[in-house]
């Protein structure tokens, strides 16, 4: 995989949106299901995250991908009420999943800057 480049216009909807970055790069990389966008010439990379369904707009620029939007829903069946924010969540996850993954952020961050 190539670069992942986050738009201003994507930063914005993130911030009028109050979405977790994290969950965004989570949805890009490690989508549940990815469509075809049936507007443009993008897919919408689709990941369920505590009980939200976090959806990416992403295009292909040869190896590199382009995040152009985000927005999230929450995805729990019909006649089921979901309470809280997704920002205001706490994240559940091990310690160690944590640690091993801001560790290879980082990492990430570190190759790709040189």
């Amino acid at each position: 995989m190539g670069k992942v480049i986050w738009t201003t216009h994507l930063r914005e909807r993130l911030r009028q949106r109050g979405l977790n970055p994290d969950w965004v790069d989570k949805a890009v990389r490690f989508p549940d299901e990815i469509r075809a966008s049936s507007t443009t010439d993008s897919h919408k990379h689709i990941k369920v995250i505590q009980g939200y369904k976090i959806v990416a707009a992403v295009k292909r620029q040869g190896s590199d991908w382009i995040i152009t939007s985000a927005w999230w829903n929450p995805a729990m069946p019909a006649g089921r009420q979901v309470y809280g924010h997704p920002a205001l969540q706490k994240d559940k996850r091990f310690f160690l999943e944590k640690w091993v993954d801001k560790a290879l952020r980082a990492l990430e961050k570190f190759i790709t800057k040189r």
